[in-house]
């Protein structure tokens, strides 16, 4: 019997209870349902039992995955192969947990409904929690450790069998060829900080890329997390210890300096990316991160040279969508006020100003200087 439906309810509580019996058919131990995190891209809930270990149940959005069945197979295929890696290794692993995909009843990773909703069902981490940005002295070097844990553990997946979750993601030519195309269309009032921002893309339009540098050193493509952001790492509620790594519905083929770049990003801005001011690149969280991250998995020296690269290419790409998202009357990136989607360009422009006076600094952290 199902006691409570709290939150935000997307669907009928039939349409919920259906679905989860797809996964697990025992009709009279589910106690509660409600809607789980804050997440603005999956309907997400979760499920408790009377005698059972909770679990998450999603909905995935095909209006932001294309190809949602082949999104749930992804992260079906990661998670088996991270189960096992660990159960090979857990003493090395001992404090990481992922969540693990259960299938439907013919072995499917994914049910449709009836409307042609794509679910899948995971099993819940419990005891810990999220946070938009570091609030403890030891997060960033649990963080780096968990990241390094999570690209040791699929060092040897292949990743060409994963369907891209996103195409054009983290793509910065077609990022590029979107925000020439707003600006012709820019009918939007401008600003100082509008013109700030004009000035940052135009400055750098041509010159950011990694592909001369992979290129060139031979650098392979991995798995990729694809977006290791401060609030998709569980930590325990008591310790303070890195859990897991959550949200995978981003993991794909890339270079594993995006994913350190896009985590550096996130965890270094301690104003956040909602300030207006002060906004600095923290070299103290950089070198813990680093150093967590190192412990876990050592780079090549190739890889660690592209570190400073990569943290300098994600906070311009994420300035430039949010920039020309703005151009666009911010049809992508929800908004809570008129401007603040200009605003966030803003402050990873800034966030990208005090990077690039630390490169030596980043340097030294990644351990090339």
């Amino acid at each position: 019997m199902v006691e409570e439906l709290t939150g935000r309810a997307v669907l009928s509580l039939s349409q919920l209870l259906s679905t989860i019996y797809s996964f697990i058919p025992d009709p009279d131990r589910v106690h509660a349902i409600e809607p789980l995190g804050d997440g603005n891209i999956n309907a997400t809930y979760l499920v408790t039992f009377m005698d059972r270990s909770p679990l998450v149940v999603q909905r995935l959005n095909e209006s932001v995955f294309p190809d949602p069945i082949g999104v749930a197979r992804n992260v079906a295929l990661v998670t088996s192969y991270l189960s096992k890696r660990w159960s090979l290794d857990s003493g090395r692993y001992q404090f990481c947990r992922f969540p693990r995909t259960f299938e439907f009843q013919d072995g499917r990773s994914w049910f449709e409904d009836q409307s042609g909703g794509i679910w899948r069902c995971l099993s819940y981490i419990d005891n810990g929690v999220s946070y938009p940005c570091v609030v403890s002295n030891d997060q960033p070097a649990e963080a780096g450790r968990m990241l390094g844990c999570f690209h040791a553990l699929m060092e040897s997946f292949d990743s060409s069998v994963l369907v891209d979750p996103l195409p054009g993601f983290h793509n910065l030519k077609n990022y590029r060829g979107s925000y020439l195309e707003a600006l012709d269309c820019n009918r939007r009032s401008e600003n100082a900080e509008f013109h700030y921002c004009l000035e940052m893309i135009e400055d750098r339009l041509e010159s950011l890329t990694l592909e001369e540098r992979i290129e060139e050193d031979k650098i392979r493509r991995r798995v990729i997390h694809g977006d290791p952001k401060c609030d998709n790492f569980l930590f325990d509620r008591e310790s303070g210890q890195a859990l897991a790594l959550i949200d995978l519905d981003t993991v794909s083929q890339g270079l594993l300096a995006v994913d350190i770049g896009d985590c550096l990003r996130s965890f270094c801005n301690p104003a956040g990316e909602k300030a207006g001011s002060d906004i600095v690149f923290d070299i103290h969280i950089c070198n813990q991160l680093l150093k967590g991250y190192l412990k876990s998995f050592d780079l090549s020296r190739s890889e660690r040279n592209l570190i400073y690269h990569g943290v300098r290419l994600l906070t311009y790409e994420l300035g430039l969508r949010f920039f020309t998202d703005h151009l666009n009357d911010d049809r992508y990136f929800r908004i809570t006020r008129e401007g603040e989607n200009l605003q966030r360009a803003g402050i990873q422009f800034k966030l990208l100003e005090s990077i690039e006076k630390q490169r030596s600094a980043i340097e030294k952290s990644a351990g090339i200087v």
